[in-house]
């Protein structure tokens, strides 16, 4: 990551260097990286963007809460 960091010529080059560090490193949620990605690590974030994270994050806790059913069918 440091030389990624080093590299980064501009906030927004350091930001996308620093969410792929995230991913790169182990036991690291990559759904919840992707979701920091799209709204967090911006040179620009939204306004909105911290509301824009929460509601991202509670749909994948609420997916992950309840997964789909394997072997169900209907016919």
């Amino acid at each position: 990551m440091e030389g990624e960091a080093e590299a980064a010529d501009t906030p927004d080059q350091f930001l996308k260097a620093l969410g792929k560090s995230l991913k790169g490193t182990e036991g690291v949620d990559a759904s919840m990286v992707d979701i920091l990605e799209a709204h967090i690590l911006k040179a620009a974030p939204a306004q909105n963007a911290v509301a824009q994270a929460k509601d991202a994050i509670l749909k994948l806790a609420a997916e992950r809460a309840n997964p789909p059913k394997p072997g169900v069918d209907n016919g």
